[in-house]
């Protein structure tokens, strides 16, 4: 996702210590090259929304760019959906493991919107399909035009005529304006390499009383593999969308390996 080939982003994925195969993470939410400019539009238009001039940088710290341009080249390279399905949808992976509990903590109701962010291979689209149900919409956001390609089939095959991909680019989502009640990234949000425009994007995006939830891995201790594949701390990750405008809901104890906030637009 930046200015190199097209970067992946996502949620839905991980990556491994040193002893075992790292787990792998969703294709990050940013792109290969920018996106043409949108046009102007009404408060009632499906365009996707454009963002203010405000919060926080794009400009990371040179640690933190070197640790994303690292990891997310791997989505440009690897471009099986297949492999990406063995990785993010198996035993052993937390957020795969717990995603009822999740999607419990998260009590989306019928008819509802949302965006599932860095969806890659579709591990929370197709649970989100079902639990707005038809009357609701699904927007399945990815870089990677393979991972796109292989939601489109799922829900296809599933009978979900209301889920529409969407591919992102660095400063956007390229969702429609006011039109989401959740923004969901599971382990997505690491990858994204233009925060501060990316952020804007879906705050412009949600619909008034919105929620953004974010689930990413903790960087944890020095020595680690999240330690040299995480590029900041939650803390940080908070304190950056926050500087969005965006406030900290709640933060749910319920995971081990990732931290899971809700914020609500300030």
């Amino acid at each position: 996702m930046l200015r190199r080939a097209c970067l992946a982003l996502v949620l839905a994925a991980g990556c491994a210590g040193s002893s075992a195969p790292a787990p792998s993470e969703p294709s990050p939410a940013t792109p290969e090259t920018p996106a043409a400019p949108e046009p102007e539009q009404s408060e009632t238009s499906d365009a996707p929304a454009e963002a203010p001039e405000s919060g926080p940088a794009d400009e990371l710290p040179p640690e933190q760019r070197a640790i994303l341009d690292r990891i997310n080249d791997r989505y440009a390279e690897e471009t099986s959906s297949k492999q990406w399905s063995d990785r993010f949808e198996r035993e052993g992976r937390e957020v795969h493991d717990r995603q009822a509990d999740i999607l419990a903590e998260l009590g989306i109701p019928k008819g509802a919107t949302v965006a599932d962010i860095g969806a890659g291979t579709g591990l929370f689209t197709l649970p989100f399909a079902d639990a707005v149900g038809a009357s609701g919409q699904v927007y399945a956001v990815d870089v990677q035009q393979y991972f796109l390609d292989h939601i489109r089939d799922r829900a296809k095959k599933a009978g979900h005529e209301h889920v529409e991909v969407l591919m992102a680019t660095a400063e956007s989502a390229g969702l429609p304006a006011g039109k989401v009640d959740l923004v969901f990234m599971c382990d997505a949000y690491h990858h994204v390499e233009q925060p501060g425009a990316y952020l804007r994007s879906l705050r412009q995006a949600m619909a008034e009383g919105g929620q953004l939830v974010i689930i990413d891995y903790d960087k944890g201790e020095k020595g680690t593999w999240r330690y040299d594949h995480i590029r900041a701390t939650p803390e940080q990750f908070r304190a950056e969308i926050e500087g969005a405008g965006f406030v900290l809901d709640r933060e749910v104890k319920l995971l081990e390996d990732n931290f899971f906030y809700v914020f609500r637009v300030g």
